[in-house]
């Protein structure tokens, strides 16, 4: 399995909510 790295400059981009979207997501395919 490849590493994902999820980076940003401010707090309200949404990294909480993108990285639980990429884990179920990668969850359901593997």
């Amino acid at each position: 399995m490849k590493g994902v790295f999820i980076t940003g400059t401010d707090t309200g981009v949404g990294k909480t909510r993108l990285t639980a979207l990429l884990t179920r997501s990668l969850r359901q395919k593997h």
